[in-house]
């Protein structure tokens, strides 16, 4: 069984609900055959973020969607994750990140690994507020988005992983935030079963990869 982990982030500050969060909380619905949903709530917390996400993904995870809050009218799909964080931005803790590097050494920026056109094509058709973004910020949002992007550039397993921004509750109420969320997972599925589709490059490239002596393999439904 394969999983497709969703991560949105708790409280922080003034927040006491935050829209990530709940986006999350309402999404019952089934996964296609072979696949499990599993939603993780994040600390706003900088040492304990991405150790909760990190303890999460485990074997079975092949997709990673994280959602996070913005002060922002629209959905916003991120393209880009950047090396940096700030240092002078209290988590919910009241500490601030120690260092200039996310992850020292490591590439300046990341891509996004999720079909990021055909997200916004269709939350736009959704009639949904929506554009694409080149800069995740410099809190919690872009620290966790490169951590998950540098683990899987680490591990070279070509996974699906993204983030993306949705507004507060204020600017975007729960119906609308409970009919993005399902678009998404729609989008991130139907781009699954494509890609893994006979025939597919990735299906290809798959069939065309020796299992050694004793190393699991597994069958793509």
């Amino acid at each position: 069984m394969k999983t497709l982990l969703l991560t949105g982030f708790g409280p922080w500050d003034h927040y006491d609900r935050n829209a990530a969060w709940e986006l999350l909380q309402e999404q019952g619905r089934n996964a296609p055959d072979g696949w499990r949903i599993r939603t993780l709530q994040v600390p706003v917390v900088w040492d304990a973020a991405w150790a909760a996400v990190a303890a999460a993904w485990d074997r079975s995870v092949h997709a990673v969607v994280a959602f996070g809050q913005a002060e922002d009218d629209a959905v916003r799909v991120e393209r880009f994750a950047v090396n940096a964080s700030s240092t002078t931005a209290p988590d919910r803790d009241g500490a601030c990140f120690r260092s200039d590097w996310i992850v020292p050494g490591a590439a300046h920026a990341l891509h996004t690994r999720l079909p990021w056109q055909q997200l916004q094509q269709a939350l736009a058709a959704a009639g949904l507020p929506v554009r694409v973004s080149s800069h995740a910020g410099d809190y919690l949002c872009n620290h966790l988005f490169y951590r998950i992007l540098h683990r899987v550039e680490q591990e070279r397993s070509g996974l699906l992983a993204g983030f993306i921004h949705v507004p507060t509750l204020a600017r975007l109420d729960l119906k609308q935030l409970s009919t993005a969320g399902g678009l998404v997972l729609d989008t991130v599925f139907e781009h699954l079963h494509r890609a893994h589709a006979p025939g597919s490059a990735a299906s290809l490239a798959a069939q065309s990869q020796p299992v050694a002596d004793g190393q699991e393999t597994e069958i793509d439904p």
